[in-house]
């Protein structure tokens, strides 16, 4: 995987506002993510961390607030002084909070300054190898066959896993299950390794390296082509639905109205973090694509996917007042 170096190179010589470059930061960064430790966003997270502490010259606390499907991670963010010193570490998840949940207070495009979208993975279907099916085509067929008799693990409800299983439900005329939902992907995939969900579905980094032990079996990934970190796992698209194409993102935001040079300067110190081919491996190895994307290019697909994302919210009662 190549970052757009070029874009990176070409925007660090403008970061440098005088009087903003010497005073920010002032004290510790704070990473907040919206998710329980042990997730991919925790993940991401602590693979910034060093880096940027490093980059900044001040400590990096990354906190970890996965409750209520990480929404008060998102409001305390939203709410923090902007200034720099607390952004948020979050993925598709705000786009369907703003979605799903119009009490949530805030709005990305309002509430929010884009830093990077750091990286995109797959999302990927999967089993424990005690279930009675082995492949997605099993999974597909025995759903029909026991229409709401199977337990599905989720990270969170009304999140990108909770779409991508009815946005396949729609392709497939159907796929009722009783999801189960967590406060974050470690306690659902813990729950999948214990054989106490049937299956799960989860943003492929999170199970990585329980794939390549054998605790948990791998049923197919969303995106339309096979991921790298696991290149025997079949694509949905190849498998039970034709040109079926979902990927999920992650970055960092920071409140609206942070000063545009601290946010220039915290997307230069991410990049850098990105970058460093120890990060860069490590992630990749988990199946994350790096991306690196700057504010601009962030905020347009944000709202691309919630564009994409509105209608099966809608259809499948995803909404506050859903099931």
């Amino acid at each position: 995987m190549t970052l757009t170096r070029r874009r990176l190179l070409a925007t660090t010589p403008l970061l440098v506002a005088p009087g903003i470059a010497r005073a920010f930061p002032t004290r510790p960064i704070r990473l907040v993510v919206s998710s329980a430790p042990a997730a991919s966003l925790d993940t991401l997270a602590r693979v910034f961390a060093p880096a940027l502490s490093a980059r900044l010259g001040q400590p990096v606390v990354v906190e970890n607030e996965g409750a209520a499907s990480g929404l008060l991670a998102m409001q305390r963010v939203a709410r923090a002084e902007p200034d720099g010193h607390t952004l948020l570490v979050t993925g598709d998840a705000i786009v369907l909070a703003e979605l799903t949940l119009p009490q949530a207070g805030f709005t990305i495009r309002d509430s929010f300054a884009p830093v990077i979208q750091a990286v995109r993975a797959a999302q990927i279907f999967a089993t424990h190898p005690g279930a009675p099916f082995g492949d997605i085509q099993g999974y597909v067929e025995t759903v029909r066959a026991r229409p709401g008799a199977l337990n599905v693990g989720l990270p969170s409800r009304g999140g990108i896993a909770h779409v991508v299983h009815e946005l396949l439900g729609q392709r497939l005329g159907g796929l009722p299950v009783e999801y189960i939902t967590y406060r974050g992907g470690g306690p659902a995939t813990l729950d999948l390794v214990a054989r106490n969900t049937d299956a799960l579905v989860i943003t492929l980094p999170a199970i990585t390296e329980q794939v390549r032990q054998g605790a948990i079996v791998p049923l197919a990934v969303t995106t339309a082509t096979r991921d790298p970190a696991l290149p025997q796992v079949p694509t949905l698209a190849e498998t039970v639905a034709a040109g079926f194409d979902v990927e999920s993102w992650q970055g960092v935001l920071a409140p609206a109205g942070t000063p545009p040079a601290a946010v220039d300067r915290l997307y230069e110190a991410f990049g850098a973090a990105l970058r460093d081919p120890a990060a860069q491996g490590r992630l990749t190895s988990l199946g994350f694509e790096v991306v690196a994307a700057p504010p601009t290019e962030f905020r347009d697909r944000a709202e691309a996917a919630s564009a994409r994302f509105a209608d099966v919210i809608l259809s499948a009662g995803l909404g506050a007042t859903g099931g």
